[in-house]
């Protein structure tokens, strides 16, 4: 991949990183994210990974129907209103 689309956050191979900037794991606390679908272990451990484990997880998500960057449209974004934040009341 070259440099600038790396700067650009443009995927190359499948094995890129699937997060398009919605991380509800990271954000909301869910143990799997609503915008990659990546479990929080996942998202952590995902430089450990290899080639072909990154691939694997990428197209379990994406036949799960979520929207990792490899196969959306450029300039797709989520819908935010099917995103909750999961507060909970003391």
């Amino acid at each position: 991949m070259c440099k600038l689309a790396t700067l650009n956050g443009e995927c190359q191979s499948l094995s890129d990183s699937p997060c398009i900037g919605w991380c509800t794991s990271r954000q909301f606390g869910d143990d799997r994210c609503k915008g990659c679908g990546r479990l929080e272990s996942e998202i952590q451990q995902w430089n450990e990974y290899t080639i072909i484990e990154k691939k694997l997880i990428n197209i379990r998500n994406a036949g799960d129907g979520y929207s990792i960057r490899q196969v959306v449209p450029i300039g797709w974004r989520p819908n935010i209103n099917g995103i909750t934040p999961s507060i909970k009341n003391k």
